[in-house]
């Protein structure tokens, strides 16, 4: 078995590399988390304004870790590389994949895509428990008609014939 004697620099690189990756799992995972739990939170904020605010600061960290992680994982391979090609004497090359850098910067992309339409919806549209409550009307049409497009008095009159025992 043949060993490799590595210089010390090169060493101090490696070492600093491998804390830098267990931080980028870390933020990773605590993305993957975050996304999980806005699968299922997302739906709830079309019901309240206070809803959507808490599902912000989700959404808000989920961006940011991922965007981090993606950070954080460029720069391990941007140096790893330059690291590796600055030793001639070891003739060890690298290629940074561009499969796996899209792929990250994809993911932040669309993560922070997510919490941009959830800031929207906070500032922008209104609930559906405003609707409902009366403080706020909505587009004219969708707050005039019910779900079938009649008015909403014929479709009540009509859903209440429909149950009625004969």
């Amino acid at each position: 078995m043949t060993t490799v004697v590595l210089p010390t620099q090169a060493v101090t690189y490696l070492h600093i590399l491998r804390v830098a990756s267990n931080w980028m799992f870390a933020f990773y995972l605590t993305g993957a988390c975050l996304s999980f739990v806005l699968i299922f939170i997302l739906p709830l904020s079309v019901y309240s304004r206070w809803v959507t605010f808490f599902v912000i600061i989700f959404a808000g960290l989920n961006a940011l870790f991922i965007t981090v992680a993606s950070i954080v994982g460029t720069a391990i391979s941007v140096v790893f590389k330059r690291a590796l090609e600055s030793y001639h004497e070891l003739n060890i090359g690298a290629i940074i994949g561009k499969k796996m850098l899209a792929f990250v910067w994809i993911a932040s992309a669309f993560a922070i895509f997510a919490w941009i339409i959830q800031t929207c919806l906070l500032c922008c549209c209104t609930s559906r428990r405003d609707i409902m409550k009366g403080r706020r009307r909505g587009r004219s049409k969708s707050a005039t008609e019910g779900t079938t497009g009649q008015p909403q008095d014929q479709e009540r009159s009509r859903s209440i014939f429909f149950w009625r025992r004969r």
